[in-house]
């Protein structure tokens, strides 16, 4: 009842707009009803003045918050003197953000090219990699994503639909290896006793195709793929094994970096210095840019080899000053250490939500990069997924959360600057839905949109059967079945 007591009330203007103005839109995906006119921190809010705490950064972009006052002041300059360029010309600030990206990154990465967005910025560090080695194979995690290109879509396994034209043709040699997910082992040993076995099947199920291996690309925490933190002796073993089969090391740091991790870039707690460092989201704090970053190594063959890459908003003047805005910023303000502070801070408040509430299965991350697992032993195979109503139903009351693939994981990843006030108003929130969601005293199908757009993609959606519960079932079939063959052979020899 108090459900459908706050929609009747909520979003009257919201709705209104959505009737008049609607239409033209091509609806890809749903939308919730608040339609978001302004910025402010850690909060979005509607044209209705509604603000809504904001944990997933916009789409896990803006770290610095929304409508910064640093930041756009930064961007507003460099509009008054130059946007765009070209491919001919290059611009002093464009030097000066590479230089400053440069002396951030880790080791001797320091060769940088600027691009617009992660997907675009993937595909060309793929291309690196492939120049440099002469192979055409590209190695990636299970349960990686890396964009939405032919390429980076096919290299990541939540878009395996079988039968989506869409998605074809598919590029080949392209492999992946088994996510190494501790706490559901793909294949039924224990960390740390394992010592890391799921690599050496993933290995050995792909050994043919290892001499033409170009990269592997992994990401430092698996977002999409569950809010996956892949053990440090693992990630430190797939480095040793990329350098002996002579593939280059890419790390896609689109959601870690910048500080999100509590340093500056996530693969630094591994202790590890990949060959290409590839960025995105973080790096230009909501406005398109991305960067792809290559040690003097690979640089120096790249312009032996007289590689080129060429767009439209390649070393755009605009994209360079939101990269270097950012970095000024989150020095400035020290939010590497905030990062870390907080997401100490957020985690032990969680943690103690979970000790009160059974559906509540895990509460993992690092610095601002958090994921709480619910349990699905309250799934029911004809509702959709547990996170889901949990999403909506957080957006109802103020909070905008985002939920993972596969398991049901709530995502937290909010901006670097969130404050402890800020976390204990969230933290009230999630009690509370938790609490309703535990006791099922809300009726979660009342708080689907009802603008006339989204509402009925999510109905027609939800008739099909949830995608996430689709892909959860794909994953606890196909992959299983493919290391079972291997299991006992393979282990019994290593051990």
């Amino acid at each position: 009842m108090m459900a459908l007591n706050m929609r009747k009330a909520l979003n009257s203007m919201n709705l209104s707009l959505w009737e008049e103005i609607g239409d033209n839109l091509i609806i890809l995906q749903p939308f919730m009803d608040s339609l978001i006119v302004r910025g402010d921190g850690c909060y979005l809010v509607d044209v209705e003045g509604r603000r809504i705490l904001d944990l997933a950064a916009g789409q896990f972009c803006s770290i610095l918050g929304h409508n910064h006052k640093d930041f756009v002041d930064r961007l507003k300059q460099q509009l008054d003197n130059l946007t765009h360029l070209g491919d001919q010309y290059m611009s002093p600030g464009v030097l000066k953000a590479a230089s400053r990206l440069a002396a951030i990154a880790p080791g001797e990465l320091n060769k940088v090219v600027f691009l617009s967005t992660g997907s675009e910025a993937n595909e060309c560090a793929m291309r690196m990699a492939k120049a440099v080695t002469g192979r055409t194979g590209m190695l990636a995690f299970a349960r990686g994503y890396y964009g939405i290109s032919l390429a980076t879509r096919n290299l990541s396994t939540i878009s395996d639909h079988p039968g989506k034209v869409d998605l074809q043709p598919a590029p080949i040699n392209q492999h992946k290896l088994l996510t190494p997910i501790c706490d559901r082992c793909p294949i039924g040993l224990t960390y740390p006793g394992c010592g890391v076995a799921c690599l050496n099947v993933s290995l050995e199920t792909i050994a043919q195709h290892l001499e033409n291996i170009a990269a592997v690309i992994v990401e430092p925490v698996l977002s999409a793929g569950g809010m996956i933190f892949p053990p440090k002796e693992y990630l430190q073993k797939l480095y040793t094994v990329s350098r002996n089969i002579g593939a280059l090391f890419i790390v896609d740091e689109a959601q870690t970096g910048f500080g999100r991790c509590g340093q500056w870039f996530d693969i630094q707690n591994y202790e590890l210095e990949p060959d290409i460092l590839v960025v995105s989201k973080t790096a230009g704090n909501g406005y398109p840019a991305a960067a792809v970053v290559v040690s003097e190594a690979v640089g120096k063959k790249l312009e032996e080899l007289s590689f080129t890459h060429l767009s439209s908003h390649q070393n755009d003047p605009l994209a360079a000053a939101a990269v270097d805005a950012v970095i000024d910023i989150v020095e400035k303000e020290q939010l590497v250490e905030h990062s870390r502070k907080m997401g100490i801070y957020f985690m032990d408040q969680l943690r103690a939500l979970k000790n009160k509430y059974s559906i509540i299965a895990d509460v993992r991350g690092r610095g601002l990069m958090i994921g709480v697992e619910l349990s699905e032993g309250l799934l029911h195979p004809e509702r959709h997924d547990i996170a889901f109503d949990a999403t909506l139903l957080c957006e109802r009351k103020g909070l905008h959360i985002t939920f993972s693939y596969f398991e049901p994981v709530i995502r937290i990843i909010p901006p670097l600057i969130i404050s402890e006030k800020e976390i204990d108003e969230a933290v009230a929130i999630l009690a509370e839905v938790f609490e309703a969601l535990q006791n099922g005293s809300e009726e979660c199908s009342l708080l689907i949109p009802r603008n006339r757009r989204s509402g009925p993609f999510i109905k027609r959606m939800i008739g099909r059967r949830s995608p996430v519960l689709w892909l959860r079932k794909m994953w606890e079939t196909a992959p299983n079945q493919w290391v079972r063959k291997l299991k006992t052979k393979l282990y019994e020899a290593w051990r």
